[in-house]
């Protein structure tokens, strides 16, 4: 059995062909593509026809390839969203989430309603590029350019429409809004009531394994003699890759890749004044599990050095920043991933020598230190987060299992492992499209539940452990990194 699982994120994405031959999973690569953004003076938008396009091209060369495709399925970040005029067409490219304009209209939204109020009804930590901070900076400010406007889908809903035809959005992606009541199941009247969003915009709701609709026939090619349905999957990618992480009771995961998700799986929100204090999520991964995690800052920032560093001829290999830290000297300087320093693009280097020197901290001195910083930083704040788990829902954290692209980065798994005492493990680099495919291949009776989709994915898929290394010393560098830390608004 064949599916064809659409990955992508805020970076890259790709289209892959992922196999369940003889009780084994395992995926093919058809095309990679970048993450087109629209950088100008005053905006941040995405390029979505260029996605759009990207992404048919892949399809159809995954067709052409095999003639037993069953299924297609479509995941990419949250938060981000289209409009549709009343004839089908886009209105405009969607912004960006890191797009500054929503720094002011989340402080309006928030003396509208209060961040307590808020949390009660989402149960979704308070990010200011949240969806619900941009319709309303939306219907305030763009009437306009909106005035055309009758439907928004979420951007793997525009790309589901884009195949299909159907008008629909799916709810895990639509959890990320701020906009669902966790105790209503459904969108918060009193939110869009309150800041003036209207309630017509929303299409039918579609749950994972729902079917979304039936790819048209012109993008089938000619030899086909059957109908490929698009299946709504876990559209959000971290509820996609929690499906596809073998976690237990005692583990906590982090999907990791331009973000870093670091949780647990819950049968209901965890929402309670120490959950809102911390600023954790409540968002909605397969069958109506809960995804509780913390969204914090990923490759985002090692990605964005890398490019300055692209713009001045130096070159760096993924495969080369083992060796690259390893011939550097240690330094002891952190830095807050999570501080709005860090969210945008460009001019990273710059970024991260101006916070070093608010916090009178020593500059690194090469390249190997200014990585050492960051995958250090990343991994302190993985303890952070997984201290406040423990202190929220009272367990007993032994494990981390890391998926995604940064269970590539073995230095930093290492530095994980090291710093919180715990044993880390990897779960599959490509969690995001085998979490995708699974639940096509659980709609298409290919797979007989979650249950057996994870013990697959296990026997699937290699793993390694890191075991923790000179625990002292590390405790050392936490409370170093702590004193940077802690004077950090947690809700600003």
């Amino acid at each position: 059995m064949r599916v064809i699982s659409v990955d992508v994120g805020a970076t890259s994405g790709r289209v892959m062909v992922v196999n369940y031959i003889n009780n084994n999973i395992s995926y093919e690569e058809i095309c990679r593509f970048n993450t087109t953004l629209i950088i100008n003076k005053t905006t941040i938008k995405w390029d979505i026809e260029k996605l759009v396009n990207n992404i048919i091209e892949g399809i159809n060369l995954s067709l052409y390839k095999y003639s037993d495709i069953i299924g297609i399925g479509i995941d990419t970040w949250g938060v981000d969203y289209c409009y549709l005029d009343k004839y089908g067409n886009l209105v405009s490219n969607p912004y960006c989430y890191r797009d500054t304009r929503t720094y002011q209209s989340s402080k309006e939204v928030n003396k509208i309603i209060d961040l307590e109020t808020l949390f009660n009804i989402n149960g979704l930590q308070n990010l200011h590029f949240n969806t619900i901070y941009q319709l309303y900076d939306d219907f305030k400010n763009r009437k306009e350019e909106l005035k055309d406007a009758e439907t928004l889908l979420m951007i793997p809903d525009y790309i589901a429409y884009r195949l299909t035809g159907s008008k629909k959005i799916e709810l895990t992606n639509l959890s990320t809004t701020g906009l669902y009541d966790q105790q209503k199941h459904c969108i918060s009247q009193l939110f869009l009531e309150k800041l003036g969003i209207p309630n017509h915009i929303f299409p039918e709701i579609v749950k994972p394994g729902e079917t979304i609709g039936l790819l048209h026939k012109e993008l089938l090619p000619k030899n086909y003699d059957h109908d490929i349905p698009v299946i709504a999957v876990c559209s959000h990618d971290t509820a996609s890759a929690i499906l596809a992480t073998p976690t237990d009771e005692n583990s906590v995961y982090i999907s990791s890749g331009t973000w870093s998700l670091l949780g647990i799986e819950s049968d209901i929100p965890i929402i309670n004044k120490l959950s809102f204090a911390e600023n954790f999520t409540n968002e909605i991964g397969y069958n109506g599990k809960i995804t509780f995690l913390k969204n914090a800052m990923g490759m985002f920032v090692i990605n964005e050095l890398k490019n300055d560093l692209k713009l001045k001829g130096i070159e760096i290999n993924f495969n080369e920043i083992v060796d690259i830290i390893n011939n550097s000297d240690d330094i002891s300087t952190y830095l807050d991933l999570d501080s709005p320093n860090f969210e945008t693009p460009t001019n990273m280097e710059s970024k991260i020598i101006n916070y070093i020197n608010k916090t009178n901290q020593t500059l690194p001195s090469n390249l190997g230190q200014y990585l050492r910083i960051i995958y250090k930083s990343m991994a302190a704040n993985y303890r952070y987060l997984v201290e406040n788990i423990e202190k929220i829902t009272k367990k007993d954290i032994s494990t981390i299992v890391i998926s995604g692209g940064g269970a590539n980065a073995e230095v930093l798994n290492q530095y994980v492992a090291n710093i919180t005492n715990k044993k880390v493990i990897t779960g599959p680099k490509e969690a995001t499209l085998v979490g995708n495919a699974l639940v096509q291949f659980i709609a298409l009776n290919c797979i007989k539940n979650e249950g057996s989709a994870r013990i697959l994915v296990k026997s699937s898929f290699d793993s390694k452990e890191f075991i923790p290394q000179n625990i002292a010393n590390w405790q050392n560098e936490y409370e170093q990194f702590l004193l940077i830390k802690k004077g950090e608004n947690k809700h600003e």
